[in-house]
């Protein structure tokens, strides 16, 4: 069974409309790294926490997906096992504007996959949707 545990769409507008931005796609894997060490310590939302400025989606809309995604994790660790680390896998430019950065988390007995997408405005580059997944076919 695929289990999407957080798919956020966040091509949403935020009333606020504002985001932190970063400035260059090196901030952008250095601050996933950052969720990612959180999240495979067992801290999703210290990790998601990390992300939350940098994302259009207003603070309602993510802080319910997290809540969301806090109420399946006990479902991961008892199929998986506990969380042993992460690891970059890949960090792909798509022309100019996009970057994708891809991550597993590992546990002991299977991983997930975590896809962040960043877009360049015109400020730097902001968080523009995340998610992550069971199905670990995807990265090859």
């Amino acid at each position: 069974m695929r289990i999407v545990a957080l798919c956020m769409a966040m091509l949403l507008f935020s009333p606020a409309g504002v985001a932190a931005e970063l400035p260059n796609p090196d901030a952008a894997v250095a601050l996933v790294d950052r969720i990612m060490a959180k999240v495979a310590a067992g801290d999703l939302r210290g990790g998601m926490e990390i992300a939350k400025p940098y994302t259009i989606v207003p603070v309602a809309e993510f802080d319910a997906a997290i809540g969301q995604a806090e109420m399946q994790t006990p479902v991961f660790l008892s199929r998986f096992g506990k969380s042993i680390g992460h690891e970059l896998i890949r960090n792909d430019a798509v022309g100019q504007s996009l970057i994708q950065i891809v991550e597993l988390q590992k546990f002991q007995k299977h991983a997930m996959v975590w896809r962040f997408i960043f877009y360049r405005g015109e400020g730097g580059w902001v968080l523009n949707s995340f998610k992550y997944a069971d199905d670990i076919s995807s990265v090859l």
